[in-house]
């Protein structure tokens, strides 16, 4: 019987089955997107040991950074040759540039995702030219709120028209199974928090450009001994960490847990009072849609559409990207705030997250790419 879906070619930049980072959530999305449509998944690199990434995948073989262009352009144009004319690209420059060569001359359609702040920071000259000429050739720039999307215009000088705003997604079924008294207890006793202590959760790469040298500042200034700031993951920022964690005598209130896998993640955000977020630059991060999805409060940085994505009633809670006293202010109000007033708040971050839920975000990924633009 002849296939009369619709054809997508899906690229991924990298897959790993253990991966600490959001595109766990590709891989789920992008096996979903086969209900519905035609989907050629390339990934353009996979981890050692993370196995087949799913069945007709194509996955890069070459490391040599030529030879991988040159693989990259011949699986986009062999796609494109089997009839899909549609290429959805994740960050990816490379896949996206080559893509959009193929469509100039072959026809079709190239949607980019890039939700960030990448004017924040200095780029050589090459990337920097690079990059604005790719965003000059895709069809569709794809991100995440409607801010970003005039931020990106505004300098790259990409017509608004030509911007579709999608926001990230979260499986909430991922974080329906509440964990057990027992289950939390067991968690606690295994980093050694005794009973009744608050609890801190810091999830993000260990850099300045997520704030990770913000944490000792931070937490020095919570004035409650028998708090706990969790960290996980890793970075260049650990060792300067460690540091002024000591020089703070925090040491034995603060719990390194490194990378896990993002599958694994949501116990913590479940066991959190507060979770904290004070980067210096974001898109539409994942770990508020994980807290919001786990009903756990928290503090962030205003950066790229943090506010857009959230409730209202969390405005409160987000400060000024530099201002660690009112960020350790906020935190501190939280984790003083009556139990009534928590489970109420908990109740309506579970609400608000659901339209985020990877169910209602496929519908809108379905529509962006059927439709006649």
């Amino acid at each position: 019987m002849e296939n009369t879906k619709q054809k997508l070619c899906y690229i991924i930049p990298e897959y790993n089955k253990n991966t600490p980072t959001h595109f766990n959530y590709l891989y789920k999305f992008s096996n979903r997107l086969s209900e519905k449509l035609d989907v050629f998944v390339i990934v353009e690199k996979v981890s050692k040991g993370s196995g087949p990434f799913s069945d007709g995948a194509y996955v890069q073989k070459f490391s040599f950074s030529l030879l991988r262009c040159f693989e990259n352009f011949i699986i986009l144009l062999r796609a494109r040759k089997r009839g899909y004319k549609d290429f959805y690209v994740h960050y990816s420059f490379l896949s996206a540039f080559n893509a959009s060569l193929i469509t100039k001359i072959f026809g079709g359609r190239v949607f980019y995702w890039n939700c960030g702040m990448p004017w924040k920071y200095m780029r050589s000259f090459f990337r920097e030219s690079f990059e604005r000429m790719v965003y000059k050739m895709i069809t569709f720039h794809v991100t995440g709120t409607k801010s970003l999307a005039v931020a990106y215009s505004s300098f790259y000088g990409t017509p608004l028209e030509k911007i579709i705003i999608l926001p990230n997604w979260i499986d909430l079924n991922d974080f329906k199974a509440e964990p057990t008294e027992e289950g939390v207890d067991e968690i606690k006793k295994w980093l050694n928090i005794p009973p009744n202590t608050k609890i801190m959760l810091f999830v993000h790469r260990l850099s300045k450009r997520k704030g990770a040298h913000m944490l000792p500042e931070i937490f020095n200034r919570i004035k409650d001994e028998r708090s706990v700031l969790i960290i996980v993951g890793d970075g260049p920022e650990k060792q300067n960490l460690e540091i002024a964690i000591s020089e703070y005598e925090l040491f034995e209130r603060v719990r390194f847990m490194g990378w896990f896998p993002q599958r694994k993640i949501g116990s913590y955000f479940r066991m959190a009072d507060v979770f904290i977020m004070p980067s210096e630059e974001e898109g539409f991060p994942h770990v508020l849609l994980e807290a919001m999805a786990a009903g756990t409060p928290f503090v962030a940085t205003d950066v790229g559409g943090v506010k857009e994505m959230i409730p209202p009633f969390m405005h409160e809670f987000v400060v000024f990207h530099s201002n660690i006293d009112q960020f350790a202010e906020k935190t501190q109000k939280l984790l003083n705030m009556p139990v009534d007033e928590l489970q109420q708040m908990e109740v309506r971050l579970k609400e608000w997250v659901k339209q985020y839920d990877i169910s209602r975000v496929f519908e809108e990924f379905i529509k962006m790419v059927s439709s006649e633009g």
